[in-house]
Parts: structure tokens; sequence; C-alpha cells
């Protein structure tokens, strides 16, 4: 028994410092240039993990060596004062939380349709940031994504996107052009809290607006509650606001209840452009002034001259409203 002592030993120190060893090694930084990166021999991909440099403008890399660089770590570029200006690679997936949180000069970034994951915070307090272009296919806005970005006006995201999570918008004072904001059947609190737009159209898939979603917009006047709704919370929004809404709709009760002033929607049939109650060969006549631009369309003009239903308004949905009338 005496014996097997030291080989007991021997077998334990050596696991201690296997352990050790693989643990420094998974988190050995390689520097290269202005970049940090971790590589993973077994996936065969690279994580970047840290900015060294002083650019202006940052290309994020493509491959380190041979590896993909596949995800943006946390805090890699957080506190960054000098970037303005970033730019995704092919091969990047990921992004992690806060990996760009307080980049204070940081005025134009442009996210891909590779990019599918995101962390929570990841340009939040950017109060430079101007202009963001986000094609990726995500059906969920991450929490307080772009909190605190107060200077953002110009943003182009996809259409997918149904989920505004909670304050993923918070504080996006410059941010007035919120057509968006139609498509999401999901909004979480404080997601639109203390935004610059005068009018919100709300998603006809929405069933509930949550306390704050839309307090502290001071130039907010309309707020378009589709019938859908069937919840709001007591403090979803300033009570100022006027409700537009559907009769005997739970946004009537509700703006009633609190004496909050509201307006009921009047329905117009398809092909009612001039919306006189009355579908007939004046509509299709102003549908072709339209496309003559002689006048104008507001937003619901556009959807009742949508003839055919394909999503645009064209010379087609002006020759089917003509043919409809003849039939």
């Amino acid at each position: 028994m005496k014996q097997l002592k030291p080989i007991v030993v021997f077998v334990l120190v050596l696991s201690i410092f296997s352990a050790v060893f693989c643990g420094y090694a998974s988190a050995l930084i390689i520097n290269d240039g202005d970049f940090g990166y971790e590589l993973n021999s077994s996936t065969h991909e690279a994580t970047l993990v840290k900015y060294n440099g002083q650019s202006d403008t940052v290309q994020l890399p493509a491959y380190f060596r041979d590896y993909p660089v596949t995800v943006i770590s946390r805090n890699a570029f957080s506190g960054n004062t000098n970037i303005r200006e970033v730019v995704f690679s092919d091969t990047n997936t990921t992004v992690e939380e806060y990996a760009f949180m307080n980049c204070t000069s940081l005025e134009t970034v442009y996210i891909p349709e590779n990019v599918v994951s995101f962390g929570d915070r990841v340009f939040a307090k950017c109060t430079s940031l101007q202009t963001v272009t986000l094609l990726s296919d995500i059906v969920s806005m991450p929490k307080n994504m772009f909190s605190g970005c107060s200077s953002l006006k110009n943003l182009t995201i996809n259409e997918n996107i149904a989920e505004f999570s909670y304050g993923c918008f918070n504080g996006c004072s410059s941010l007035t052009n919120m057509d968006f904001v139609s498509n999401g059947a999901l909004l979480q609190s404080y997601s639109f809290n203390g935004t610059g737009a005068e009018s919100v159209v709300l998603s006809d898939s929405l069933l509930a607006i949550p306390n704050y979603a839309f307090t502290n917009c001071p130039n907010l006047r309309y707020l378009t509650i589709p019938e859908s709704v069937v919840l709001i919370q007591p403090n979803a929004f300033d009570h100022s606001v006027t409700i537009r809404c559907y009769a005997d709709s739970y946004a009537q009760v509700f703006a009633e209840a609190n004496n909050i002033p509201y307006e009921l929607i009047v329905s117009y049939e398809t092909g009612d452009v001039n919306r006189d109650g009355v579908v007939n060969i004046t509509d299709a006549t102003e549908i072709q002034r339209y496309l003559a631009e002689i006048v104008t369309f507001d937003g619901d003009q556009i959807a009742l001259a949508d003839v055919d239903g394909d999503g645009d308004v064209s010379i087609s949905d002006a020759t089917a409203l003509q043919f409809m009338l003849a039939s």
C-alpha cells in the first residue's frame, strides 16, 4: 500500500497540472496587428476578443490565419472613443453582449445578413451613433440593444423583427421614423421609451401594450391601436397622446375610462383611395394621378390603392380597379 502512494500523488499532480494548463490554453489571447483572438481548435473558429488599434474606421476581420472569425466577444470594443464606423465581414455570425457599448464616437454601423446572434446592450450608450443598417434575419430585437443612442435617426432593419425587447430603443430621442414598429407582434417595457416619433401605428397582431413602452416621448401625438389589442397597462404611454382606434375596441374603452383623447378610425373598402365611402372611376383616376406624381398619398391611401394586393401601387392596380367596376 505504501508503494502506491507516490503513484497516486503523481496522478493527482498531473491532473491538476493538466487542468490548469488546459484552462490557460483555452483563454490564450493571440495578438495580431490591431486585434486579439482566441482560437477554438475543436470548431476551427476564431473569436475576436479585443481591439488594440486607433483607427476611426474598422473593418472586422473575416479570418485569422485559416480560422474564420465568427464571434465578436463581449466588451471587445466597449469604451473605445476613436471608432466612427464599423463594417462586419461575411464570416461574422455572433456579437456578444456589450461588444460596442460606450463607443461614444461611433456614427455608422452596417450589419449584414450573416450576423444572426446578438447579446444584450451591444450598442448601448453609443451617443454619436446616427446610422444603422441591420439586415440580420432575426425575429427579436435584443434587450437594450440601442439604449441611450440619442443621435440615432437613420435606421434600416429587416421586416421580420416581430419582438421588440426590453429597452431596445430606450432613449433614442432622435429616432422619428418608426414605421417598422407596425411589424411588432410583441412589445416589452421601455422598448420605445424616450423616442422622437410623432405618430406610431401598431401591428394588427399586437395583443398588449406594456408599461413604459411609449412614455417620455415628447413629440408623440398619435398612437394607432388595432382591434387585436386586449390589454393596455396604465403607464404604457403618456395620457396626453391621442389614441386612434376602432369603435367598440378595447382601446376605445381604455381611452374613455382614463380620460384620454381618441379618434375613431373609419374603415374604407379597398380601392376607395379618396375615402368618400364609394369605390368608383374617380378612385382609378386618383391612382393614375398618384403614379404620375400629380398627387401624393398617405399610408392609408397607399394601402387602399393596392387593389391587386401585391404590396405595391402600380398601373396594374388602376387597371384592376377598372375591371372590378366594369364587372
